[in-house]
Order: C-alpha cells, then structure tokens, then sequence
C-alpha cells in the first residue's frame, strides 16, 4: 500500500508541474506582454530643402541676397522645433531668426520668421562685489 501511496503522489506532483507549465505557456507569462513599449528610434533629417525654402521666400519679401543656416540635421518627428538664423549673403550680423516646426510626415514643415528677438534689449552684467 506505501508503495501505491508514493506512485500516486509522484503522479500528482508531476501532474501539478505539467498544469503550472501549461497555464504559464497559455497566458502569455513569457514577461513580452508586460515589457514597457520601446521608444521610436529618432529619425533625422536633413534640412538643406528647409535652408532652400526659408532662403528663397524671405529674399522674394525683402529684395536682398539672404543667407539662411539651420542645423544640418534634425529630428524629423512631428512637433520637433529648431530655429535658424538669417543673414545678408556676405555679412556675419543676424538680421533675424526663422523658427521652424514639423508638422507632418515625411519632413513638411511651417516656418516664422522675425527680427523683434535680435533688436530686444541685452540685459546688463550684474556687477559682482
């Protein structure tokens, strides 16, 4: 009779391990499910066709040989914000700021332009004691 007790207790637990591995198999336990979603990998663009556009409408408003430099390369997410300065062709003063945003897929872009920041008043040093 011992004998038959300790069959079927081997039996049992074999069986207890084949249900936790089936249940576990089944639910998806893996830990896949559970992992936290990996962030999009940036994509960068370049922004020669930016430099090109900004350059030719700003100098079709003004007259005037302009030259326009932004990053070479930037996120090309939607909502990625970068800014890029105007100057005379030949000249080294800023005469303005062109901001720029993506706001579409495939590197459509909107654009401002403005001087207002470049004339603003340049605080003075706080004198140190």
């Amino acid at each position: 009779m011992k004998t038959f007790i300790n069959i079927m207790l081997g039996v049992v637990v074999i069986a207890l391990i084949a249900a936790v591995y089936l249940m576990i198999k089944t639910s998806g336990g893996d830990g896949e499910s559970e992992a936290a979603p990996e962030p999009d990998a940036i994509v960068h663009m370049s922004t020669g066709g930016v430099v090109d556009n900004i350059e030719r409408r700003l100098e079709s408003r003004t007259g005037r040989d302009l030259k326009v430099r932004c990053p070479k390369k930037v996120d090309s997410a939607v909502g990625t914000r970068f800014r890029c300065s105007v100057r005379e062709a030949g000249g080294t003063e800023k005469i303005a700021l062109a901001t720029v945003v993506i706001d579409g897929p495939e590197g459509k872009f909107s654009w401002t332009s403005s001087s207002d920041e470049l004339h603003a008043p340049t605080p003075a040093p706080t004198p140190t004691a």
